[in-house]
């Protein structure tokens, strides 16, 4: 009986033979290694995003709560803290924390988790941060990216396997090459969050279920529910799987010459795949397992009902964040021989019904990961990772069966986009080397005393461009504000900042620029204008015109195509900020303190 010892070992056996004999893919891996890894340590130790942090927050905070407490309520503490109960990257990123723990434990500095504590969000969760040695935040942070980039590796060889498990070799190394150089994994490679591992589980589980409709092994149908659960456990958009698995079999059954009824015959089958991805789902959850019944209640369940209902973004039409989002993601090339890859397998599809083969198995999931986003109000352009790879499997098939037929057209065509993408995706990876937010820490570093402070008006300091060693203060969440300093001695406004000085409708706005902005517009150009007796002594990024973004219109097509032609182009709402967003304005008192800052309320 084929057990999970002799699938990995199957599986190890399969990496290293295709290692062994093609050539191409060593390439494709090594070329997908350079453009995920360059620069995969710009901003250590602060973070890139929200979630990154939230990823990274969560395991910490939990070993240092059974550090300072060495008991099981302690631990259920821990665990149960956080923004949301994130499943399995908690047991991911707690084994990537664990050598940094063991470290800190050799050189003395175990008193540091010991400290977390239950960490408040205050300018997201600043003094825990500011208070804990900064080698800690760096290893742990550089750790988890490159396991990333290991995870991206991960997805580029399965996107190989599964175009060449669907047609042939050439198919799978066009998918896994234009996968290596697809900017929408490259970007988040950098951000240490839950996309990219759950992108290679996600990957796996339907690469199994190619396999099942291929050759009919239950211990592929069976592996593939386990591992579709897992991906489920690590990012919930993924949760399509589960409609996709009985797909499959149906697909199966069909490729037998049964009929379809005769599905109720495999009742045990389904039923023990389901009872798989069940058991996965509660061991992938560390809330459940310490009792956090409401919490895991309220992820599993409440979470997609808010994603529903929520507005992040601007108000526009649904297929201008689709378009925006892989324009940005793939590139204008590559996102226009997607649309016609997708197109030509739905012909395809459509051309051998009532046969279809294994490809429907990623057709049916692309479609429904799109139908899923489109009930969304926005949504930003790492909710479309998981249909990047099936997108350039779909192209793959097309450009395969265009050069058998017409090899003097296929040729040129492969070339220019595989060119285009990666000159896309490597000026996105290079200019990861000089980000505005890294250059403004660089500069205070080297002209900033140490005894001075800053005052910044993001909602999170992962949002600014803060040394670990900078005393900040934050008018977010500060009740009294008589307690700041009146007059600091320096100011820093970001991009974020600036979006207040933009006179547009509420509805052109994001989420986070839509409260209190008569009184921090005025204050913001009080500011810049010299007002209160601070001046511009570095300036990091492209300054906007007269300090105002000019951001796409919501809605208009021809504003955002530069989106798929510069790839550090203008984001929305929570996600990694890149450079054009990255814009950093450091001022300084330039007398004595005459008028004390009037300051805005808090967000």
């Amino acid at each position: 009986m084929l057990g999970l010892g002799s699938l990995a070992a199957r599986a190890k056996r399969r990496v290293l033979a295709d290692l062994r004999s093609d050539p191409y893919l060593v390439a494709i891996l090594a070329g997908a290694a350079v453009f995920a890894g360059l620069f995969v340590w710009q901003e250590i130790p602060n973070f890139a995003t929200w979630d990154g942090r939230d990823r990274v927050l969560d395991p910490m905070v939990a070993y240092g709560r059974v550090i300072d407490e060495p008991s099981l309520g302690a631990l259920r503490e821990g665990v149960v803290w956080g923004r949301e109960p994130f499943g399995s990257t908690f047991y991911l990123y707690g084994l990537v924390v664990l050598p940094v723990v063991l470290a800190a434990a050799v050189v003395g500095d175990l008193d540091a988790f010991a400290q977390f504590g239950l960490p408040t969000q205050e300018f997201g969760f600043w003094e825990v941060w500011h208070a804990t040695p900064e080698w800690i935040w760096t290893w742990t942070i550089l750790l988890i990216r490159l396991l990333n980039v290991l995870f991206a590796l991960g997805a580029v060889y399965l996107t190989y396997r599964l175009g060449t498990q669907l047609r042939d070799r050439t198919t799978g190394r066009l998918a896994g090459a234009f996968l290596a150089v697809t900017w929408g994994l490259i970007t988040l490679v950098h951000e240490a969050g839950e996309d990219v591992p759950s992108l290679f589980v996600l990957l796996l589980a339907l690469y199994l279920l190619v396999r099942y409709v291929q050759d009919g092994s239950q211990w592929y149908f069976f592996a593939a529910s386990a591992a579709g659960a897992a991906a489920m456990t690590l990012k919930l958009t993924t949760a399509l799987i589960v409609f996709v698995i009985p797909i499959a079999h149906l697909i199966r059954v069909q490729g037998e010459g049964r009929d379809w009824r005769s599905i109720l015959d495999d009742r045990a089958l389904i039923a023990k795949g389901a009872g798989i991805g069940a058991l996965v789902i509660v061991l992938g959850f560390p809330t459940l397992l310490v009792g956090g019944v409401a919490e895991f209640v309220s992820r599993v369940f409440g979470h997609p009902a808010y994603r529903v209902t929520v507005t992040k973004g601007p108000d526009a039409p649904i297929w201008w964040w689709f378009l925006r989002g892989y324009l940005t993601t793939l590139g204008l090339p590559l996102f226009l021989a997607g649309v016609a890859g997708v197109g030509a397998a739905l012909v395809r599809f459509r051309r051998r019904l009532p046969a279809v083969d294994a490809s429907a198995v990623l057709l049916m999931y692309l479609l429904g990961h799109v139908l899923l986003l489109a009930t969304w109000h926005d949504f930003r352009p790492h909710h479309l990772l998981p249909t990047l790879p099936l997108l350039v499997v779909f192209l793959a098939i097309g450009l395969a069966d265009l050069r058998d037929r017409r090899p003097a057209i296929a040729r040129p065509v492969i070339a220019v986009l595989l060119l285009t993408t990666a000159a896309y995706a490597g000026v996105g990876a290079a200019q990861y080397g000089s980000m505005p937010r890294a250059e403004a820490v660089d500069w205070m570093n080297d002209n900033v005393d140490r005894n001075a402070t800053m005052e910044i008006y993001t909602s999170g300091f992962e949002e600014a461009a803060v040394p670990h060693w900078l005393e900040v203060q934050y008018i977010d969440g500060v009740e009294d504000q008589s307690t700041l300093e009146p007059c600091p001695e320096y100011v820093q406004l970001t991009y974020r900042d600036l979006l207040y000085l933009r006179d547009v409708p509420d509805d052109h706005r994001t989420w986070f620029t839509r409260t209190n902005t008569t009184e921090r517009r005025e204050h913001y150009r009080g500011l810049l204008n010299g007002s209160y007796g601070y001046e511009i002594v570095a300036e990091f990024g492209d300054r906007p015109p007269n300090f105002v973004p000019d951001r796409p219109t919501p809605g208009s097509i021809t504003e955002i195509l530069r989106n798929g032609i510069y790839p550090h182009t203008n984001q929305y709402s929570d996600e990694q900020e890149l450079r054009e967003n990255q814009y950093v304005a450091i001022l300084r008192r330039n007398g004595t303190c005459t008028r004390p800052l009037d300051r805005p309320p808090g967000t």
